[in-house]
């Protein structure tokens, strides 16, 4: 602290501490993010609509790196050496504004996307299309006009220690007390509370509803009925005494507890089952393997199929029989091939959707994973912002909270590429065939 002319000086600690965590986060920003982009736009697998939003995220880390390095000049050079010290400062809190707001808008449109498509399966690639880049152009002009505003209405007072949002410079003016704030910026401040709160409510309750219909968690149903093992060379006549109700102890956990029995005077078998906690019956492993077409199949129970003309047993050029009334061909062999044709589209279809459903459980869990680190690498910083929230702290410990927690929030640059080149096993495939196109028109593997 300079007492006589009312500054105080960044310790030097802190301030190479700053520089070597920016530097790194910087090149493994950069390298990280150019892999992933370069990927996605080399794999022809790779270019989907969802995939669009991950681009989206590439994109503002690397905007994200640029604003590191402002950052990096600004916390390294003196306040006398840089004429436009107070641009580069007011840059800084825009571009860092709108990059939490851009990620906070990128996984409410995932959500979003999520959510319709898992509901509309048929949708069509154009309408894909259309949604995923209508969201995009919505979140970033919303981003950016929020963001300049509340850029432009921090500017006054971004040197002062007490009311800097943007801890990485070398020097600050000291003050007192923090100064109130104006109208607008309050006004401001709310418009953006306003804005994550509803993105963290469309986020919650878009994942909410995907894992309870992917049956991510939770139990599908409890108390089923599996049938009673018992060796095949143990006769029916040689169980226990058989009577006409059900029995059934609760008590008897041991294996020699009576299974219920069902019988009856008249009939000529036995049918034995136990009670089983830990089974699941036919249709919820039906539900489970196909969760969208079990539902669908409910609706179309009680629907029925109008008959078309078919093919007739005295003709096979025409869809139309002789007599007055139109049949179906019920001979062997065309029976047979109906069967096997509906056993052949039957298992296409489970499999596609088996495929898609694979294919949304993890894409699903890749988005949770990347929203949780976003909470963890972001809130502090955007807690620290709220007006008042370290009014408690003098000047020197409030500047150095907002530095670590905003290194905390520049992690963001790099951890949302590197978890998708080094978890995502089709990126992952994706990068390593990338390496080995480039090695070959480098010449350097045969």
């Amino acid at each position: 602290m300079n007492e006589t002319v009312g500054e105080y000086d960044l310790p030097l600690s802190l301030v190479i501490f700053s520089i070597v965590f920016l530097a790194v986060d910087i090149v493994f920003g950069f390298l990280t993010n150019f892999l992933l982009l370069v990927t996605i736009y080399s794999s022809a697998h790779l270019r989907t609509p969802p995939n669009f939003h991950l681009v989206n995220i590439s994109v503002s880390n690397l905007i994200l790196c640029l604003s590191l390095v402002f950052s990096l000049v600004t916390v390294s050079a003196r306040p006398e050496a840089i004429s436009a010290m107070k641009t580069l400062t007011s840059i800084q809190l825009f571009i860092v504004s709108n990059c939490s707001l851009q990620y906070m808008s990128a996984f409410a449109s995932i959500g979003i996307y999520r959510n319709i498509t898992m509901n509309k399966l048929a949708m069509c690639l154009k309408a894909r299309k259309r949604i995923v880049s209508r969201s995009i152009v919505c979140s970033w002009v919303i981003s950016f006009l929020l963001s300049l505003v509340f850029g432009l209405s921090h500017m006054r007072n971004d040197h002062i220690l007490c009311d800097t949002l943007n801890p990485f410079q070398r020097s600050f003016q000291d003050c007192s007390e923090p100064s109130a704030f104006a109208a607008e910026q309050i006004t401001v401040v709310l418009l953006v509370i306003v804005c994550y709160f509803i993105g963290f409510v469309i986020v919650f309750r878009s994942y909410y509803t995907i894992c309870k219909t992917l049956n991510i968690s939770g139990i599908f149903r409890r108390s089923k009925i599996a049938p009673w093992n018992r060796t095949q060379r143990l006769s029916s006549e040689s169980t226990s005494e058989i009577t006409s109700a059900r029995q059934y102890s609760p008590e008897e956990m041991s294996h020699s507890s009576k299974p219920f029995t069902l019988s009856d005077s008249l009939c000529e078998f036995v049918v034995h089952y136990q009670k089983n906690e830990h089974m699941l019956a036919f249709e919820d492993i039906f539900a489970l393997e196909n969760p969208m077409l079990a539902a669908r199949l409910q609706k179309k129970l009680s629907e029925k199929k109008p008959l078309g003309p078919t093919l007739s047993n005295t003709s096979t050029t025409t869809t139309r029989s002789r007599a007055a009334c139109n049949f179906t061909d019920i001979s062997p062999d065309a029976d047979l091939q109906r069967i096997q044709n509906m056993k052949n589209a039957s298992a296409l279809r489970n499999q596609s959707l088996r495929r898609d459903r694979l294919s949304l459980t993890s894409a699903t869990k890749n988005s949770m994973i990347m929203f949780f680190a976003y909470i963890i690498c972001s809130v502090p910083f955007i807690i620290c912002s709220i007006p008042g929230v370290l009014q408690n702290l003098d000047g020197k410990a409030r500047i150095i909270v907002l530095v670590f927690c905003r290194l905390l929030f520049c992690l963001n640059a790099c951890v949302y590429p590197t978890w998708y080149l080094i978890f995502s096993k089709r990126v992952r495939k994706c990068l390593f065939r990338v390496f080995d196109t480039a090695l070959l028109k480098l010449h350097l593997r045969r």
